[in-house]
């Protein structure tokens, strides 16, 4: 089968707890909603140019329970094709609980369960029914499954971008397979080594990561933007002026929408404009994949006309 983008990566179930602020150690506290939520850095990645009018097929790994079963369901309803997506009774579908306080910044803890099952053969057999012009691909599956589904990919022709996430979870060999990277703020820092805190850190740490081999880099840097670097020309995008209510999600929301432009154009900085202002409007809304903006929202904002 023939596809715009395949997403390898991490299928998860989100236990998202809204409170006022993040509990003092040891305290027992009341928190305002506690939602279950689809999620997953690849789950969202694949909702995301699916909405934004992809063709999409997810690989992945859930376990053979409930919270997988819901997982795969809500891939469907969201148009993506998940005929890649293994099952097992190795683990249990990978869970995470983010803590988000009023200013909408989240934090995180889980397990990864299912998604470190996902082996180099599912890969290869996953690989051997599908095409694709993009792979976007993060750090959430084992490494096994990361190298194999890069290294095809770049046999296949395939443009591969790759969202070094989660931090703790970079496979520093990856990079070589990479023809787009994407990066936030504390995955540069575990990369290069670089504190970004405005344009230059920025830049210097574009280049450190050009010496990894990889042509293209976007290094992220939230409410400040981000810094394009295409081959060596460097460009910096602002990001669009939003009140942040809840930031879980709005990076896979940038990779899924950076892989929908890239379809539609070789202009990195136009798909660099185009994500960020996905990645804005998706903060903006309070909710995981249902809060990621249509093709038709993004359109209202003057001069895009990607898609």
């Amino acid at each position: 089968m023939e596809f715009d983008v395949v997403v390898v990566g991490s299928i998860n179930m989100d236990v998202v707890v809204n409170c006022e602020t993040y509990p003092k150690y040891g305290n027992t506290e009341f928190c305002q909603s506690i939602k279950m939520l689809p999620g997953g850095k690849g789950a969202n990645q694949a909702a995301s140019a699916a909405t934004l009018g992809k063709k999409v097929a997810m690989v992945g790994s859930v376990g053979n329970d409930s919270a997988g079963n819901q997982m795969l369901e809500n891939l469907r309803s969201r148009g993506v094709d998940v005929t890649g997506v293994m099952k097992t009774d190795k683990a249990g579908t990978g869970t995470f609980i983010a803590l988000v306080d009023q200013s909408g910044e989240n934090t995180m803890v889980g397990t990864i369960g299912a998604n470190e099952a996902l082996t180099g053969q599912d890969i290869e057999k996953a690989f051997a029914n599908l095409k694709a012009k993009i792979l976007l691909i993060q750090m959430e599956t084992s490494k096994e499954s990361i190298l194999a589904a890069m290294k095809l990919a770049k046999q296949r022709g395939m443009y591969v971008i790759l969202d070094p996430a989660p931090a703790g979870g970079i496979t520093p060999e990856a990079f070589r397979y990479a023809d787009l990277v994407l990066p936030n703020s504390q995955e540069t820092e575990a990369i290069t080594g670089i504190k970004v805190t405005d344009k230059e850190s920025a830049l210097l740490a574009a280049q450190k990561i050009h010496e990894l081999g990889v042509p293209n880099a976007i290094v992220k840097m939230g409410s400040k933007g981000s810094l394009v670097s295409q081959q060596g020309k460097i460009t910096f995008v602002d990001s669009i002026q939003v009140q942040a209510v809840d930031t879980v999600g709005a990076g896979d929301c940038y990779a899924g929408a950076i892989a929908d432009a890239l379809i539609d154009t070789d202009d990195l900085v136009a798909a660099a404009r185009f994500a960020s202002v996905a990645a804005g409007i998706k903060v903006s809304r309070a909710g995981g994949q249902d809060a990621i903006p249509t093709l038709e929202e993004i359109k209202k904002y003057q001069g895009l006309t990607i898609g």
